[in-house]
């Protein structure tokens, strides 16, 4: 029933992630084009030629910049809004009665609002490798593998890959917070009869300021002790993952207990009227 709800979910939320997608890749190969142009000295020596250069290197690139931004903005709102409007609102009291389980409700916007932002994430780097790659960084990025490999050492090797793939798990994790930061202050505050969307506004910030002391506390108990670490090469490679998987389990924790409380308020306290 899950890969159901997930179809589902993909089905409603494409509609604005791909075009926008596309948008994005299609502005970068804009900006691009303006400054193959702008290289026409014709076109620099005309009346004018100058002028037009800039308003249409300034008008693409700001587009540029607004639409890379705006593929995790419409991320984020779109999960924000499927997760109310399906679960919180009046859909609720069909969903509600569907034979699944309230994790797979849950889960069913998680992945998908997860997946989107690693989508914004692939989308703006080629929009940015179209917009500024030619074909001597080619040779030059040849080169530089062709040194780098008669560099490395397996050592070296394995902490490179052991640190990307950390990194894209606290990416994942971290994609999947950012939206339970959104999801528990809603399910609570949509515990309440009235005033729904205030109350859901208070437990946000109630949440995030009760964090921001919870995570000043813990850092200054952990400062004193990164002081006393020996940084050579060895250590250092060591304290990067230590922290890299210090980063994904505190965030896993916190991202936990958010769940827990969603899933709590969803099954207990969910006021639908």
């Amino acid at each position: 029933m899950l890969r159901k709800l997930l179809k589902q979910e993909f089905r409603a939320t494409a509609r604005v992630m791909l075009p926008l997608y596309l948008v994005t890749f299609v502005l970068a190969l804009a900006v691009r084009l303006v400054l193959l142009l702008s290289q026409n000295q014709v076109l620099l020596d005309s009346v004018g030629g100058r002028t037009l250069r800039a308003v249409l290197l300034g008008v693409s690139v700001t587009a540029f910049v607004v639409a890379t931004i705006a593929t995790f903005l419409a991320a984020l709102i779109q999960a924000v809004l499927r997760f109310r409007s399906n679960l919180l609102g009046d859909e609720g009291y069909v969903m509600f009665t569907l034979p699944v389980s309230t994790h797979q409700l849950v889960w069913a916007k998680l992945i998908t609002s997860v997946v989107w932002f690693l989508g914004a994430a692939v989308i703006d780097v080629l929009a940015l490798l179209a917009l500024v790659v030619n074909l001597g960084m080619f040779q030059e990025f040849g080169r530089f593998v062709i040194e780098v490999k008669e560099q490395l050492t397996a050592y070296l090797v394995g902490n490179g890959i052991a640190f990307l793939v950390e990194l894209a798990l606290l990416f994942v994790v971290g994609c999947l917070v950012l939206c339970l930061n959104f999801y528990a202050p809603l399910a609570i505050g949509h515990s309440f009869a009235r005033h729904k969307l205030l109350w859901s506004v208070v437990f946000f910030f109630a949440i995030q300021i009760v964090i921001q002391i919870i995570g000043g506390v813990f850092g200054l108990i952990a400062l004193p002790h990164l002081w006393s670490v020996n940084f050579n090469f060895m250590t250092a490679a060591a304290a990067a993952h230590a922290m890299m998987w210090s980063s994904i389990l505190v965030t896993a924790i916190y991202g936990a207990v958010l769940y827990g409380v969603t899933l709590y308020m969803l099954r207990k306290r969910l006021n639908l009227e």
